[in-house]
């Protein structure tokens, strides 16, 4: 697509993103919010409003309709979630500045024994100052600017402040159901809700700012009617995620981050997940092949093959929801999501090294196995060298 189109979302209400735990009448008084919004919250949110927009809902057609993304956007910037092959302790923060300690593979020791999964080296932390580590917080998403240093092996790399970011704070509320003939709350219907809450302070300031923001982009070229309505006719208010919250869309454009950083003549390659992915092997993508560790397939949308070395993937998260699809209708089955932050560590085979012209190729596109995976923005993916 020669002229992607970019949106941006501000919340209005603070939003939902349920984390598939049951809710409703004899199941559970709790909506639990996830800490991002989950890629198919946000393309579904989009696609229904592409349909209210030309007045007509064709599932085949909306779902050809392909996104990266939510990424969080704050002053005109987008920001990653945290790669999780970076950790810090006491020792090596500097005031707000945080610097740490890398984690690659690696050789066990003479004596030593790990069991794997699969035929891998395992990941180590490097450079430890001694044995008595104690990981600290990390920011839970960095800046666009960050995270190119950080894939482009920066030796001395360290976040800035104004680097990184907390994300959206967890907003608690409490509901009563209103009988709507009296007016009155209804007995045994007390339930609460966690959403996510886009306000942050700035400079010490106690009144509220809203910075934070959402944005996607729309990766393929849409059908044609569907094209017109994002360009021209997209309604600028559409509810997102549970409870029916609403947000702000809009055009946008000149966010820093959609383009890659600069890399030449390397033969490792750092995969980090900018957005959940769900892959038929559960950790492993399905384009790797867990007998002999090689990808028989080409890792997606190139003809490049590779062979994966190590490893370093968060706790799986629950993905479910509700179809509204006729032939669909009902809740989806429960699916573990690969979280974002999660890293790879692959090998070029036959000796070809990556470059920037292969950067740009796969650049925050998804590596899932299924095409509609794909198309509903889970598995973008970053890339670098280690």
């Amino acid at each position: 697509m020669t002229n992607p189109i970019k949106l941006t979302i501000q919340p209005i209400n603070s939003l939902i993103s349920r984390d598939s735990r049951p809710f409703g009448r004899g199941q559970g008084t709790r909506i639990r919010s996830l800490d991002w919004l989950t890629p198919s919250v946000v393309c579904g949110s989009l696609r229904s409003s592409l349909g209210k927009s030309v007045g007509a809902f064709d599932a085949a057609k909306l779902k050809t309709v392909k996104i990266r993304g939510p990424f969080l956007e704050c002053e005109g910037s987008l920001y990653f979630p945290r790669p999780l092959d970076f950790v810090t302790d006491k020792k090596a923060k500097n005031g707000n500045d945080i610097s740490g300690y890398v984690i690659r593979p690696g050789d066990l020791k003479s004596g030593e024994a790990m069991e794997m999964p699969i035929e891998l080296k395992p990941a180590f932390i490097q450079n430890l100052p001694d044995e008595d580590f104690k990981p600290e917080h990390i920011p839970a998403f960095w800046s666009a600017d960050a995270m190119s240093r950080w894939l482009a092996g920066d030796a001395g790399f360290s976040l800035k402040p104004s680097e990184y970011l907390e994300g959206p704070a967890k907003d608690e509320r409490v509901h009563v159901g209103i009988n709507p003939e009296t007016g009155t709350s209804e007995d045994s219907l007390l339930f609460s809700t966690t959403g996510l809450d886009f306000r942050v302070k700035r400079d010490g300031k106690e009144d509220w700012k809203e910075i934070l923001q959402m944005t996607v982009a729309i990766e393929a070229e849409p059908p044609e009617d569907y094209r017109e309505a994002l360009e021209k006719n997209l309604s600028p208010l559409h509810v997102l995620g549970g409870e029916r919250r609403l947000a702000e869309w809009r055009r946008s454009e000149n966010i820093n981050g959609w383009t890659p950083h600069r890399i030449s003549n390397i033969t490792r390659l750092r995969m980090v997940l900018a957005t959940p992915a769900i892959f038929s092997q559960g950790w492993l993508p399905g384009w790797i092949d867990k007998d002999n560790k090689q990808g028989t397939i080409p890792i997606p949308g190139t003809s490049v093959t590779v062979k994966l070395v190590s490893a370093v993937v968060g706790r799986w998260v629950p993905i479910s929801g509700w179809s509204y699809e006729a032939q669909e209708h009902g809740p989806k089955p429960l699916r573990r999501m690969v979280p974002a932050g999660s890293v790879y560590f692959f090998e070029a085979q036959g000796g070809q090294p990556f470059d920037s012209a292969f950067l740009e190729s796969v650049w925050l596109r998804s590596v899932c196995d299924k095409e509609q995976d794909q198309n509903d923005g889970f598995g973008a993916a970053l890339w670098g060298a280690w």
